[in-house]
């Protein structure tokens, strides 16, 4: 069995098309954490914003789609260990979308300054070494945090929040090949899981229905983007 991590010379299933996906959405991630992480030392947040919401509006789209079309029609199995490998999966898409929304709270507190309440609620021992000053929360925390420590934490924070969503969806791609496929391989028809891999690669609801797949074909070497070429010959 392929991963997402390796050179893929040929798509056994159309649903395999998946691999050629996650490769292309974690260097898309990769590169917003490094964004994030120059961000960190005070660069500026225009291109972290920016390939933020690209990987965000790709990673989304994505979890929702396999909701409906490919996890959506499959019956559940329990594997040896317990798991149930279409539950689990749809659980992992709510916690990326949780914190997916998680970053976007705080790129906006980064752009716009923090919130004595939200300074508080960040730092928990803090918390509680004022919390007998709440009434006087507003003084208190501008006589003890000037604005360049309140900025510098908050794109703390943010680095911090795209870590985590990036482990996690790294984690969410292994599972969902290792456990998701398999069973749409034996559950789906060659023509459904087609269906279901034209409707990863293209939106039909958008006003360019090709932006995933451009994306896609754009940050694949020529041979893996022959593949998708070949399998869009299919649709």
């Amino acid at each position: 069995m392929p991963l997402f991590t390796d050179n893929i010379t040929k798509l056994e299933s159309p649903i395999d098309v998946m691999y050629l996906m996650h490769k292309v959405y974690m260097v898309v991630s990769d590169q917003t954490e490094a964004l994030a992480a120059t961000a960190l030392d005070g660069g500026d947040l225009a291109e972290f914003k920016a390939n933020l919401d690209v990987w965000l509006k790709h990673l989304l789209y994505h979890a929702q789609t396999e909701d409906t079309y490919m996890t959506g029609p499959l019956r559940d199995k329990q594997l040896q260990d317990g798991r149930m490998p279409k539950r689990d999966n749809e659980q992992e898409h709510d916690d990326l979308r949780e914190k997916g929304g998680n970053v976007l709270t705080l790129v906006e507190e980064a752009e716009t300054g923090l919130s004595a309440e939200a300074v508080l609620d960040m730092e928990d021992e803090e918390h509680a070494k004022l919390q007998d000053a709440v009434d006087e929360v507003g003084s208190v925390v501008s006589e003890a945090l000037d604005e360049d420590i309140v900025r510098a934490r908050t794109r703390r924070h943010l680095h911090q929040s795209v870590m985590m969503l990036r482990v996690a969806e790294f984690d969410h791609f292994e599972n969902e090949e290792a456990f998701v496929l398999p069973l749409v391989k034996e559950q789906m028809s060659p023509t459904e899981e087609l269906e279901c891999a034209r409707r990863l690669l293209i939106d039909d609801d958008a006003d360019d229905p090709r932006w995933i797949i451009d994306v896609i074909k754009g940050g694949l070497p020529d041979g893996e983007k022959l593949l998708i070429e070949d399998l869009e010959t299919k649709f």
